[in-house]
């Protein structure tokens, strides 16, 4: 199966449970993230998905053609960075940690500025860097 984030981020994809891991999975599996793995726990918007990579756990959510939210802990700054460059070819728009302590990558096509307004000066969430606009 030949497959891409356009067949599950920049379009709605089904709602088939297996051909939604599948394609996913698939995406990684291509850009060489050999030991990624996730299953879906919804596949309603936003759709969410749980997993490992290197055997850590990982959290993915998403709003197709709108944001995708990763979740890993401890940090995997090489799967973030995989899926700016090879996977969603587009920057993070920003990272974070969450309360739960888990470091969280969030990559938005339209109000940032609005995600970053809502999470910005609140205690639970620290080290906010926003990235789409670094130099």
């Amino acid at each position: 199966m030949t497959t891409s984030a356009a067949t599950w981020f920049y379009r709605q994809p089904e709602k088939i449970k297996f051909l939604l891991e599948e394609r996913v999975r698939t995406s990684f599996w291509d850009a060489r993230f050999g030991s990624f793995w996730v299953d879906a726990v919804s596949t309603d918007n936003p759709i969410r998905m749980e997993g490992t990579f290197n055997g850590a756990p990982l959290q993915m959510e998403w709003e197709p053609e709108k944001w995708l939210r990763l979740s890993t802990h401890p940090a995997q700054p090489g799967l973030a960075n995989g899926i700016s460059n090879t996977i969603l070819r587009r920057r993070a728009t920003l990272t974070y940690e969450n309360p739960q302590g888990h470091t969280v990558w969030e990559w938005r096509l339209a109000d940032a500025d609005k995600r970053w307004q809502e999470i910005q000066g609140k205690p639970a969430y620290r080290n906010l860097q926003r990235l789409d606009q670094a130099k």
